[in-house]
């Protein structure tokens, strides 16, 4: 790798035709003696540190035909004169900070075929000319602020058209319809824009498409079934508009379909038999609409490439088939807020490549192995199941976990029984639920080898015995709640240990004995609450360290003595 910065007699090497420095460490500005390069054909610099503006006089490289200053840090506005480029192919400015309009010389380039300004701060109505060039291949100029209308006849004076990427900025008008001349076209990115209105059934006629975006806009309409012809197509996606209707089983049909996002609109009806029997689809998101009907997986189902499957936020009932665990490659299943019934199979903890599973808030229920069949798994990261009447014991065995699970949110969930000492087998733990629940017992000591824990909650419980002191060795510990449960005892002074603890919420419980003084010595801490206890004894006069702390709840306790002026002004007291 090379570094340093490009020194101006560069402008001396009269013959030099290409300039290539990929992914270098090179810096500073460009030296304008480079426009004295007359044969210069190739000049790129792409992925390196390059700050300032493009010289002035580049234009006098009349031979260049590639032009490339990708993710870079250079500024300005982009020069009007590379419009006087004739021979310039490929143009590529983007990944920097340039700002401004696009010129509209850049529609005098007349052998244009690639032109990517994505990732820039231009701004401004988008420069219609270059559609008039018949040349062109690429233009991608997403994730600015460019604005404007589209032409209805896109592609008739560039024919040659086969990719258009516009995503992320302020387009707004309707999506082109007239589209008989796109016949090249591969890839039409017009996501998270302005665009209104409803989906042109002529896309149905571009036998070539691959990608297909418009995510993030204000369509109305349907889906047009007519989508069903387009057999290349690999990416669909439609999130966050107004589509209404149902999804069309047509859609199923589509062999090279990988990608297929709905969600965020207000689709109704059954998701399709047919989507679930797409051997090419890897991802599939359908989140927060409105779908109902029963989770179409059966002994017969067919996804054996399907990755994600995201239908959270909608109406589907049923039970979850244990033919889901034929989808052999899935990553994340996420059913949240649904209204599924019936036991979660335990299988799913066999599933080689599970890392995320979020069931909660529906009506499921647990098989006795469903706790340990997912302990043991050895891909699983995220498990949430809150808010399900599983009606279940913690398993007294964790198992030989491969310490793979990093969340557990098990809320609301009717667990009964004690909290096993095994616990300590999950040692990955980041985030652990297990609120408002049936548990009983002393709080097991084995919490404190649960190292990367940064969030403990087992609040409303029926958990008795003393707060083990084995706790305070969890240095990362950032929330801990206790609350509403039958504990006793005192609270351990060694809780200063516990320097990133921000949350503390041991109220509605039997603690006697003082407040320790190194709870005030907790820096990081914000929120404190000990209500609703026997705790006794006075205040310490200085109490300057809590100046930091944004609520303090002390009430129903028998503390005695003045209130320190530091803590006046809280309301809980």
């Amino acid at each position: 790798m090379f570094q340093g910065t490009l020194s101006p007699h560069i402008g001396n090497l009269s013959f030099l035709a290409a300039l290539i420095l990929v992914n270098n460490s090179f810096f500073g500005f460009l030296p304008q003696e480079i426009s004295r390069l007359h044969r210069l054909k190739m000049f790129q610099l792409p992925f390196n540190q390059l700050e300032g503006s493009i010289p002035p006089g580049l234009h006098k490289c009349h031979q260049l035909t590639h032009l490339s200053l990708r993710a870079n840090k250079l500024s300005g506005s982009i020069p009007k004169d590379l419009g006087m480029l004739p021979m310039l192919r490929k143009l590529d400015l983007s990944r920097n900070s340039f700002m401004g309009a696009i010129p509209s010389s850049l529609s005098n380039l007349s052998s244009i075929e690639a032109l990517n300004l994505e990732y820039n701060n231009l701004i401004g109505p988008f420069p219609f000319d270059l559609f008039n060039v018949s040349s062109l291949v690429m233009i991608a100029l997403s994730e600015n602020h460019l604005s404007g209308t589209l032409p209805m006849d896109l592609c008739r004076n560039c024919p040659n058209l086969q990719q258009v990427y516009l995503s992320g900025n302020k387009f707004s008008g309707q999506i082109p319809s007239q589209l008989n001349s796109c016949r090249e076209l591969i890839d039409l990115s017009l996501s998270y824009n302005k665009f209104e209105g409803g989906i042109p059934k002529s896309f149905g006629t571009l036998q070539k498409l691959g990608g297909l975006v418009l995510g993030g806009n204000y369509l109305t309409g349907n889906i047009p079934p007519t989508l069903s012809n387009l057999s290349m197509l690999y990416a669909f996606g439609i999130e966050t508009n107004n589509i209404k209707g149902s999804i069309p089983r047509e859609l199923g049909l589509l062999p090279n379909l990988i990608i297929l996002d709905v969600g965020d609109n207000p689709l109704t009806g059954a998701i399709p038999n047919s989507i679930f029997n797409m051997s090419s689809l890897q991802e599939i998101y359908m989140a927060n609409c409105s779908l109902s009907g029963n989770l179409p997986l059966d002994a017969g189902l067919s996804c054996p490439n399907l990755e994600y499957l995201i239908l959270n936020t909608n109406e589907l009932n049923g039970r979850i088939s244990s033919s889901l665990s034929n989808c052999s490659q899935l990553v994340a299943v996420d059913f949240i807020e649904n209204l599924l019934s019936g036991p979660i199979p335990a299988s799913l903890g066999n599933m080689k490549y599970l890392q995320k599973l979020f069931l909660s808030l529906n009506q499921l229920t647990g098989e006795p192995s469903l706790l340990s069949s997912l302990f043991n798994s050895t891909s699983l990261e995220v498990v949430r199941i809150g808010g399900n009447p599983l009606d279940i014991s913690l398993p007294y065995s964790i198992g030989n976990t491969s310490a793979s699970l990093q969340t557990l949110i098990a809320s609301l969930c009717q667990i009964k029984g004690h909290i096993p000492m095994g616990i300590s087998s999950l040692t990955g733990l980041i985030n652990l639920d297990l609120s408002n629940n049936y548990l009983i017992g002393n709080m097991p000591s084995s919490f404190g080898r649960l190292g990367k824990l940064q969030r403990l909650d087992v609040s409303n419980n029926g958990i008795e015995g003393f707060i083990p002191e084995n706790l305070c060795q969890l240095e990362n510990l950032g929330a801990l709640d206790f609350s509403n449960n039958k504990i006793s005892g005192s609270i351990p002074d060694c809780i200063s240990n516990l320097t990133f603890l921000r949350r503390l919420y041991l109220g509605s419980n039997k603690l006697k004995s003082s407040i320790p003084l190194n709870v005030w010595l907790l820096e990081s801490l914000l929120f404190l609450d000990l209500s609703s206890n026997s705790l006794g004894g006075y205040l310490p006069p200085n109490m300057k360290q809590a100046e930091t702390i944004e609520h303090i709840d002390l009430s129903r306790n028998q503390i005695t003595g003045n209130i320190p002026s530091i803590i006046g002004a809280f309301e809980s007291l």
